[in-house]
C-alpha cells in the first residue's frame, strides 16, 4: 500500500505579511552580500524581529540584503 504525503506551504512578501513573533526562524529567499559571498535568490534561514528587523543568525556578516519571501514551513515533529 502505497501512502503519499502532501506538504502545502506558502510563500509571503514581506510587504504583505510577515512571520509571527513568536516563531524562532523562517526560511526566506534572498538577495545580498555576506563574508566573501553574494547570495541571489538563495534559500536561508532568517530571523524576523520588530524592534530590529531582518538578520540572519548564522551570517553574522549578511549586509545590504533583501528579503524577497518567507515561508510558513513547519518542520517535521514525528508520526
Amino acid at each position: 500500500m502505497l501512502v503519499e504525503k502532501q506538504v502545502i506551504v506558502s510563500w509571503y512578501r514581506p510587504c504583505e505579511k510577515l512571520p509571527p513573533e513568536e516563531w524562532d526562524e523562517v526560511l526566506c529567499t534572498i538577495s545580498g552580500r555576506g563574508k566573501n559571498v553574494i547570495y541571489d535568490h538563495v534559500i536561508v534561514l532568517m530571523v524576523y524581529d520588530k524592534s530590529i528587523g531582518w538578520f540572519c543568525p548564522i551570517e553574522n556578516g549578511l549586509e545590504d540584503f533583501v528579503v524577497h519571501a518567507w515561508c510558513d514551513l513547519e518542520p517535521y515533529k514525528g508520526e
